[in-house]
């Protein structure tokens, strides 16, 4: 409904100050506001008459033309709202800004470049956001960190989202290309994928591929909860993952040790399932030793970090902001933790921008998806 109702407002405004001013024939006009509106009604048509947004089981292509369109009405309202600051500005200079208030609001030249150019950076958008992501390699140090654990390679991916729209092949290249880097360890920060079990069997199956000597290890993340989380809490162990829910999983290297432990989701409080709780979820570990905390959601690293003793805690849930300049909203809704490094009373943590993204909103521009691969080395 909140996307329904911004991509109403945002319609509204590109027909007010957009589509009404424009010289053009009334028949262009009225198929304007015509096409107008029908994109905004995208995201209502998705959830009523597609299988609703949180998963619709379409045609990939119809989620791209969908979300590209409802992406590219966003950008020619913020454009339409860049231009009314020019337009203020030539009423405000008087009769010598006329001329360049009937050039800029109702010249046909400038209303295309307008809409071109909300076009030209949806397609671009919609192309970073859904192809396979780059490999980013990083060192992080560790206070202490034993001998044998130095050099250890970690790959951690986020928010893969498998989905109508990020399908089995998508799945595939992206477990090719985690495999080629022979990593030790491979941790997946949740929201796994969209839908449920039945529809996205086939689409998982290809994570089942994924391999290390110490394994995959994984926890839930918000979306897991949105649709059959019961099934998806029985079928990732198949898949060959370990997920922790408040548990942990201790590794042995040449007599020293890291324990990773996993916390369940806070969005878990909404459906009266169990709730992240980091003291727990380290309570089998040994006293000494490297301590990696997974959990999806960054905000309460701090709280975690109070808690419980851990060196390294790896989060995801933000995408990074998806857009260069949103980023900044996104920081304020997760306790300014959005992408990259943090540090933490203690710990340190990591933000990861996602590996992929949800189909609702498959666009990213000035900040790519990652598979982050973490080479341990001491402080």
């Amino acid at each position: 409904m909140r996307f329904t109702i911004f991509y109403t407002l945002c319609a509204l405004w590109v027909i007010w100050r957009f589509w009404f001013p424009l010289r053009v024939s009334q028949l262009f006009k009225l198929s304007g506001l015509i096409v107008t509106i029908l994109v905004a009604l995208f995201p209502a048509a998705t959830t009523i008459f597609l299988g609703g947004l949180t998963s619709p089981e379409v045609p990939a292509w119809v989620l791209i033309l969908g979300n590209g369109a409802t992406f590219t009405l966003f950008l020619l309202a913020l454009l339409t709202l860049c231009r009314e600051v020019i337009i203020f500005a030539s009423v405000l200079a008087g009769r010598t800004g006329e001329r360049v208030h009937q050039l800029v609001q109702k010249d046909k030249r400038v209303a295309l470049g307008m809409t071109l150019t909300s076009a030209t950076l949806a397609i671009l958008g919609v192309r970073e956001g859904i192809k396979v992501p780059d490999v980013h390699e990083m060192t992080l140090p560790i206070k202490d960190c034993p001998k044998s654990f130095e050099g250890f390679r970690i790959v951690q991916l986020s928010d893969l989202h498998a989905s109508a729209l990020l399908r089995e092949p998508h799945m595939a290249a992206l477990v090719e290309k985690v495999n080629a880097l022979h990593p030790d360890l491979i941790v997946i920060t949740g929201d796994i994928v969209d839908g449920k079990v039945t529809a996205r069997d086939k689409d998982v199956a290809p994570l089942a591929k994924l391999k290390a000597p110490y394994g995959v290890i994984a926890v839930e993340g918000n979306h897991e909860h949105y649709v059959d989380y019961e099934g998806w809490m029985k079928k990732l162990p198949t898949l060959g993952m370990t997920v922790l829910r408040n548990d942990c999983i201790t590794l042995h290297r040449d007599g020293a040790t890291l324990t990773i432990g996993g916390v369940t989701d806070p969005w878990g409080r909404r459906y009266g399932r169990t709730l992240p709780d980091p003291v727990k979820a380290f309570e089998k570990a040994p006293e000494n030793g490297l301590r990696i905390l997974l959990s999806h959601q960054p905000k309460y690293a701090n709280d975690y970090d109070n808690a419980v003793r851990f060196d390294v805690q790896l989060s995801g849930h933000t995408h990074g902001g998806q857009l260069y300049g949103l980023d900044k909203g996104v920081a304020i809704l997760n306790h300014m933790f959005v992408r990259g490094w943090y540090q933490l009373n203690r710990a340190v943590m990591y933000v990861h921008p996602g590996s992929g993204l949800w189909n609702g909103f498959p666009i990213r521009l000035g900040v790519p998806a990652e598979i982050a691969l973490f080479a341990l080395k001491k402080k």
